[in-house]
């Protein structure tokens, strides 16, 4: 399991130029026969830990990350794996642009259990409060959950089980921009389906 840590390592650090394309260029087919984007497709373990303590984990995660995303008005990603002494890990992150963060996709039986980004500094041109259908739809194609922190400083779980994102916490709960406007906040929902969000 320390030779898959460094290789998580790696894998994110030397990324590619485009993400994956699911279904085009993806290897992973599970022992049913399943690939990612597929129904039921999952890169996590049966049993990995979910709920409270990889909440909290992603939290903690996303609140370092927010202070340089914002400060350098870009995108951070990576993912959340469990080593084999069972802990909780992140893998470094990897810079990404003003609009985006592209990584590997996520390999079956590396311990990844979800991803995490930052959406990095406040525009008035974006619409960074809310996760988008890209953001859930690319953690659905693994089977993985998906943290995804905000300007306004929000972090949101996008929950594969419901095929829908809430907010872990609202406004301001992980470090937020100084410039953020909040005169719209009054129109963030707690939770979306993934039909809501595009």
């Amino acid at each position: 399991m320390i030779r898959i840590a460094a290789l998580l390592t790696t894998a994110v650090l030397a990324m590619t130029a485009c993400a994956p394309q699911v279904g085009l260029n993806s290897q992973q087919v599970t022992p049913s026969g399943l690939q990612p984007g597929n129904a039921g497709f999952s890169v996590v373990a049966a049993g990995s830990p979910t709920g409270f303590a990889v909440d909290q984990f992603a939290i903690g995660v996303l609140n370092g990350l927010q202070t340089v995303s914002i400060a350098e008005k870009r995108e951070y990603c990576g993912y959340i794996w469990q080593d084999q002494f069972g802990q909780l890990q992140a893998t470094v992150p990897v810079a990404g642009t003003r609009t985006g963060c592209e990584m590997n996709e996520p390999q079956i039986g590396t311990g990844i259990l979800a991803s995490y980004h930052t959406h990095g500094a406040y525009s008035p041109r974006l619409r960074g409060e809310i996760p988008s259908g890209i953001d859930l739809q690319g953690d659905f194609n693994y089977g993985i959950n998906g943290y995804v922190s905000t300007p306004g400083g929000r972090v949101w779980l996008n929950d594969y089980a419901t095929r829908s994102t809430r907010q872990l916490c609202g406004r301001a709960c992980v470090f937020s921009d100084t410039g953020y406007d909040d005169r719209y906040d009054a129109d963030i929902q707690q939770s979306y389906s993934q039909s809501q969000v595009y």
